[in-house]
Order: C-alpha cells, then sequence, then structure tokens
C-alpha cells in the first residue's frame, strides 16, 4: 500500500501550522528528478519559486516540510501537476486499486488527496479528497488554471466559488471554472469525501 505523503516548500519555521505536511522525502526526490532532467540548478529553481536555495535543498532532501503553495509554485515552475512528482513519467497500469493509490495527506488541516486515475497524463486527472470534520482545503480560496468538476460522494460539504457559498450533500456536484478562487470545507460532524475531475491536470 502506497504510504500518505505530506507536504511544505518554506523552511518548516516559517510555515503556518495549517499548511505543514508529513514524510516529503517522496516529494523531494521527485522534485529533484525532474530539476535534474531540466538540467536546472538549485539556484535556478529556487529563483524561479521564491524559495532560498538552502530551503529548496533540503526540501530535495526530505530534511524540511514543503508547504502546499510553495510545492503549487514549483509544480507551476516546471509546468506539470504535483502528484507528478511522486508518480513519475513513466507508463502505469490503466487499472488503480483503491488500496493502491498515490496519496498526499495534510495532517492538520485534515484532509487527504488520493490519484484515483492512472497518471497526470492526457486530458484530465481524477482525485479523490477525504476531508475530516472541520477540514478545508485552505485558509482563504485558490485558483488554478483548469476546469474542475467535484461530485460530493458522502457527507456535507460547503463550497466556496468567488465568494460564494454553496451548500452540498452527497450527489450534489459543482463545476468550478479555471482561475476562479474556491476552496471546499467540511463544517459538519462526520468525514466528508468528494471526487474531483481536473482538466487539464494541475495537482
Amino acid at each position: 500500500m502506497t504510504n500518505p505523503t505530506q507536504v511544505s516548500t518554506e523552511p518548516a519555521e516559517n510555515v503556518p501550522e495549517e499548511d505543514r505536511v508529513r514524510s516529503p522525502e517522496t516529494i523531494g526526490e521527485g522534485i529533484r528528478r525532474e530539476r535534474l532532467r531540466r538540467g536546472l540548478t538549485l539556484a535556478q529553481l529556487a529563483t524561479r519559486v521564491s524559495l532560498t536555495v538552502s530551503a529548496l535543498s533540503q526540501i530535495e532532501r526530505g530534511a524540511s516540510d514543503p508547504s502546499i503553495s510553495s510545492l503549487r509554485r514549483i509544480g507551476q515552475a516546471f509546468d506539470v501537476p504535483m502528484f507528478q512528482f511522486l508518480i513519475g513519467t513513466e507508463q502505469r497500469e490503466i487499472v488503480v486499486r483503491r488500496d493502491r493509490r498515490t496519496k498526499i495527506t495534510f495532517v492538520d488541516r485534515a484532509l487527504e488527496y488520493e490519484l484515483v486515475s492512472a497518471d497526470t497524463s492526457g486530458e484530465f486527472e481524477v482525485l479523490s479528497l477525504s476531508l475530516a470534520p472541520g477540514g478545508s482545503t485552505g485558509a482563504v480560496p485558490n485558483s488554478h488554471a483548469s476546469e474542475e468538476c467535484a461530485v460530493v460522494l458522502r457527507g456535507d460539504v460547503v463550497a466556496e466559488v468567488s465568494g460564494q457559498i454553496y451548500e452540498l450533500g452527497a450527489g450534489d456536484s459543482i463545476k468550478i471554472h479555471r482561475e476562479l478562487l474556491h476552496r471546499f470545507m467540511n463544517r459538519s460532524e462526520t468525514e466528508a469525501e468528494i471526487l474531483i475531475i481536473i482538466s487539464p491536470p494541475t495537482f
């Protein structure tokens, strides 16, 4: 079974507690692999993603937690989805067993992402998002350059999109256009699960 992974890119002491993630070793190895594949030095990449060389080096070595915001910047600098740092670019089996999904877990924010689709290549990716009671996908809404459709599989979820609040129950869905600020929150007392389709892949 794939071990859950957590992520964050500023030095740990500068990262808000809610942005911390665990076990960054695999993430760091993936970032280093992609950097070397493109022939970039630590200094070149650090400049592109607004990090110090020391902070980026610690992330690659698994000595420092990367934040979700920093990981997004690194993914954007390479123009690859963040999950690619975990799965690489090799062709994978088209069937993904539930207990073999690649995961990124954020303990302090009580949420976990799983890659449901086999990889992040092609026109779309499919993610499963589990939100514990009180969990959210961010302290503030964020945006990305992709279309997104989310379906609530179980529980109750609040979606905030461009300042509008939408209450969603099991079976409800919402489409979010690219670049719109958004986030998901679980204000109930039970865990919620959301299936998210993103096109093109950016997470």
